[in-house]
C-alpha cells in the first residue's frame, strides 16, 4: 500500500498531536503553508507508523528514520524535487517542535534539475521576511564565529536576491569583483554561464550587506565568500544556507534559484513603473541576468499564480 496516496487512520496520543498543531499555528504561517505543514507531517507520521509497526511518537524520531524517509520519498515514491523540498521544510518544523533540530543534519534537499522546475518569485511578505530573518540571525548570534558566518550568509543571500546572480556565480566571486561607494556599487561577474562577463549594479540593501561583510575581512584570501574549512564557499554550502533559511523564513519552496526569479520579477515591475516598453524590459533583463536568448529571459517573467489571481480579482 502506498501511504503517499492513501491515508490510513493514524494512531496518535492526543497530547502531542494537539501540542504540535498549536506549535505550527504559533509560526503564523500563511493559510496554505499551515495546511501544507500539517499535511506533510501527517504523511510522515503515517509512513513512520507503517515502517516501524508502532504508534508514531515524535519525540522518538531518529536521524535514521529521516534518512530512510528521504530515500522512500525520492527513490520509491519518486517525488519531484520541489515536493521533497517542501516535505524537508515541514520535517524541520517537526524537529524544532521536539527540540532536536540536529536530527535534520544530513537530511538534504534535492536540487531542482532545471531552472524550469520552479518558476516562482517571492511574495512581498516573503521577500520582507527573508531580509528580516537574515539580519535577525546576525543579532541573535552568540559567538564571534557565529556572528561572522551569519554576516557572510546575509551578504551572499542578499547579493543573489538583489542582483540576480546564479549560485555558482556568487561562489566564484573575488573581493576585487565588488566595487562599492556611498551612492552606488557594482558586481563584476567574470565567468558567467557560457563564459560571459557582465557587470550588475548593486542597490543599497546589497551594498550594506557586502560592506558589513568586507569590514570583517582582514585576510589575504581573494575569495569574496570563504568557507569554514575551504578558501572559497562552495555551491553546495550556499545551498545549505538557503536550506536553513527555509525553516526560519517559513518559505517552504525557497531555493537559490528563487532569488534569481525574484530579482527578475521585481526588476520587471520597477522598469514597467518607469514606463519602459516590453522590449526594453527584456533587453535590460537579458543583460542583467546574463542570458543569450530573450526566450530564456521571458521564462523568468511568466505570471505567477498570485499574479493570475490578482488579475481575475481586479486587485493589486
Amino acid at each position: 500500500m502506498d501511504i503517499d496516496t492513501q491515508l490510513q487512520p493514524l494512531t496518535v496520543p492526543a497530547t502531542w498531536h494537539l501540542e504540535l498543531e498549536t506549535h505550527i499555528a504559533s509560526l503564523h504561517l500563511a493559510k496554505r503553508s499551515l495546511t501544507l505543514a500539517n499535511q506533510h507531517i501527517r504523511v510522515f507520521a503515517l509512513w513512520h507508523q507503517a515502517q516501524f509497526n508502532e504508534p508514531f511518537e515524535p519525540h522518538q524520531i531518529t536521524n535514521y528514520a529521516l534518512l530512510t524517509y528521504r530515500h522512500h520519498s525520492l527513490e520509491q515514491a519518486r517525488l519531484a524535487a520541489a515536493t521533497w523540498n517542501s516535505r524537508h521544510w515541514a520535517l524541520g518544523i517537526l524537529c524544532d517542535y521536539i527540540g532536536k533540530p540536529q536530527l535534520m543534519h544530513g537530511i538534504e534537499q534535492k536540487d531542482a534539475v532545471q531552472q524550469s522546475e520552479l518558476h516562482r518569485s517571492l511574495e512581498d511578505a516573503e521577500y520582507h521576511r527573508l531580509h528580516q530573518t537574515l539580519e535577525g540571525r546576525i543579532q541573535r548570534a552568540i559567538t564571534q564565529f557565529e556572528h561572522r558566518d551569519r554576516v557572510r550568509d546575509r551578504a551572499a543571500v542578499t547579493l543573489m536576491l538583489e542582483s540576480g546572480l546564479r549560485v555558482d556565480e556568487a561562489g566564484q566571486l573575488d573581493k576585487t569583483d565588488i566595487i562599492l561607494s556611498d551612492r552606488s556599487g557594482w558586481v563584476k561577474v567574470r565567468n558567467g554561464k557560457g563564459s560571459k562577463e557582465r557587470k550588475v549594479p548593486l542597490n543599497l540593501l546589497a551594498r550594506n550587506a557586502l560592506n558589513q561583510w568586507l569590514e570583517l575581512r582582514h585576510d589575504d584570501n581573494p575569495a569574496l565568500f570563504d568557507g569554514k574549512q575551504s578558501e572559497r564557499l562552495s555551491t553546495r554550502s550556499i545551498q545549505r544556507i538557503i536550506s536553513d533559511l527555509r525553516v526560519d523564513t517559513r518559505i517552504p519552496d525557497l531555493l537559490c534559484h528563487s532569488l534569481r526569479f525574484d530579482f527578475a520579477k521585481r526588476t520587471e515591475r520597477r522598469l514597467g513603473a518607469q514606463g519602459r516598453s516590453r522590449s526594453e524590459i527584456i533587453d535590460i533583463l537579458m543583460r542583467l541576468l546574463g542570458h543569450s536568448s530573450s526566450a530564456t529571459t521571458q521564462i523568468y517573467l511568466r505570471s505567477s499564480s498570485a499574479d493570475l489571481q490578482s488579475a481575475v480579482e481586479g486587485v493589486e
